[in-house]
């Protein structure tokens, strides 16, 4: 079947209710600007990352073609059975608005239209919804539109605006996830490059410096060994001077271990010793006694911390909190078996 009907070679064109107008007519005009955009919104629908905004975008197709039929006839009334814009319809753009806007930064400034593609094509689409508006505007000087309908069209662009901005925010976290993956992917590498056989007592890249490798390789088998325990728990490690260097916490882990593991790993650093070792030199009578008391709680002293020796020097110190005493300490002592640590006190015994 041809698609082709010759009737519009003179420079006009048939509305939906059968009169035949000059294809620059201002009807003409506003449903060919609508046809344009929607268009576009295909393009938006492609490149555009966030299924819920895809989502959107088909609605907005729809829309459009209902009210390009609406532009396109001189009927007065509605016509039985075909679809038109309603202010529902309205309603669920503007909470659309409200989602998009919520989840990026407040700027009180020009943006550059899009920094990702999705978001340039939006930013397009956008544009062409303003043309669009000025058509119907144009066009409601001479013929009665639904205000209904150009409250749609002034909304739409409001939306994509959103949109694009919703898109370009998703972008950028993108971007920053896929690049701390590949320094992560690139540390385990280097780690395994530069490391020794599993069998061999755990490496560093400078003295007194924990390689990432390393810690991965702690967090790795403390995690296995919670698992089989069923025990979630909270790791942590300091370095040499106490500073926090890593914190996982297991699903389920109980919150006030995301304190004390911490306060473990720290503790066995600043004392040189697992903390189970601590307790009975705390007690009344003992050499540390009144320690925990006047460190304001930041000592811990029972057992789950360890500091972490290798070759007389102290590298830093782990923390294990979630379960018993008993479990936290054969969870930690799993992941210094795995990197080759010692879990005695002094440096001359490992």
């Amino acid at each position: 079947m041809a698609i082709y009907t010759r009737t519009g070679d003179h420079g006009d064109t048939a509305l939906y209710t059968g009169q035949r107008v000059s294809k620059s007519h201002p009807r003409v005009e506003a449903y060919g600007t609508l046809d344009e955009l929607n268009a576009t919104l295909s393009l938006c629908w492609c490149a555009t990352v966030r299924e819920e905004n895809k989502a959107q975008l088909t609605r907005f197709q729809q829309h459009l073609f209902w009210l390009s039929a609406e532009l396109a006839s001189e009927a007065s009334d509605p016509v039985a059975g075909r679809r038109y814009i309603s202010s529902e319809d309205i309603s669920e753009m503007e909470h659309t608005i409200d989602r998009c806007m919520a989840a990026v930064p407040v700027i009180k400034n020009f943006v550059l239209p899009g920094r990702c593609e999705a978001a340039s094509r939006l930013h397009i689409a956008r544009t062409l919804a303003r043309r669009a508006e000025r058509r119907m505007v144009v066009l409601a000087g001479s013929v009665p539109v639904r205000q209904v309908a150009m409250q749609y069209i002034n909304r739409l662009s409001d939306c994509l605006y959103a949109l694009a901005r919703d898109e370009d925010h998703l972008a950028v976290i993108n971007q920053v996830t896929q690049t701390i993956l590949q320094r992560y992917q690139q540390a385990l590498a280097t780690s395994a490059t530069e490391g020794t056989p599993a069998t061999a007592p755990a490496q560093c890249p400078a003295p007194g410096i924990l390689a990432f490798g390393v810690i991965h390789q702690m967090a790795c088998a403390a995690m296995g060994a919670a698992k089989e325990a069923g025990v979630p728990v909270v790791f942590s490690l300091v370095d040499s001077h106490g500073n926090l260097l890593f914190t996982w916490r297991m699903p389920g882990a109980l919150l006030v271990s995301c304190e004390l593991a911490p306060k473990k790993a720290w503790s066995a650093v600043a004392l040189k010793a697992p903390t189970h070792t601590l307790g009975t030199a705390t007690q009344p009578g003992g050499p540390l006694y009144e320690l925990a008391s006047s460190m304001a709680g930041k000592v811990v002293t029972f057992g789950g911390g360890y500091p972490l020796w290798q070759a007389g020097t102290l590298l830093g110190g782990l923390g294990i909190s979630g379960g018993t005493v008993e479990q936290d300490m054969a969870i930690a002592r799993a992941a210094l078996v795995c990197a080759h640590f010692s879990d005695e006190t002094a440096p001359g015994q490992q």
